[in-house]
Parts: C-alpha cells; structure tokens; sequence
C-alpha cells in the first residue's frame, strides 16, 4: 500500500497533529482491531491493528511537502487494498485541509 498526500504545511509539527488526528478518528471506530499509534521520531509514526489475527503496519513518514503513508497488506485483505489506500489516504487529506482551514 502507497498513499502520498501533499500537505503544504510549514510548521511540520502541525503535520504530526494532523496524523494524530485523523488517527484519533478512527481509533473507536477501530476499537475491536486494537489500533495502536507509535512515533519513531518526530517525523515516522507506526499505525497498527490485527484483523482476523492478521496485523497490518502502515508507516506515516512526513517530509517538507508531503505525507507518505506505506505498508503491507497481508494476502488474505489484498482484494480491498485500494479501499484502505482510499480510507487511510482520504481520512488523513480531511484533517490536512482542517489544519489548513484553521479547525485544529
């Protein structure tokens, strides 16, 4: 799985937010799959869940002017691929544009 999301943000602590956020959205939703959110550093974020006692990992890493989100999707949830890709890309743009607008 590869999704890059153009931020356009300066202050790149502002875009870790950004990921804290959108990580917090689903977290309840998720409750059931064990999310789990874990920073590297200040720039690289680990976001794991297990589902049908399969873990996927995406990596978060922030860079100057984009959002690059990575992982490995185990075979068995291959067919929905781009639908996570969509979710987890589209959730993230969301909070990007409410940081952009001021809401965080």
């Amino acid at each position: 799985m590869k999704y890059v999301a153009q931020h356009g943000i300066e202050d790149l602590d502002r875009v870790k937010t950004v990921i804290e956020k959108a990580y917090d959205s689903y977290k309840g939703r998720l409750a059931d799959y064990s999310p789990s959110l874990r920073w590297k550093d200040d720039r690289n974020a680990t976001v794991t869940f297990t589902v049908m006692k399969k873990t996927i990992n995406t990596d978060f890493i922030i860079t100057s002017s984009e959002v690059r989100i990575e992982g490995s999707i185990p075979f068995l949830f291959r067919p929905f691929e781009s639908k996570i890709e969509k979710v987890v890309g589209g959730e993230v743009e969301k909070w990007i544009a409410k940081e952009k607008a001021g809401e965080i």
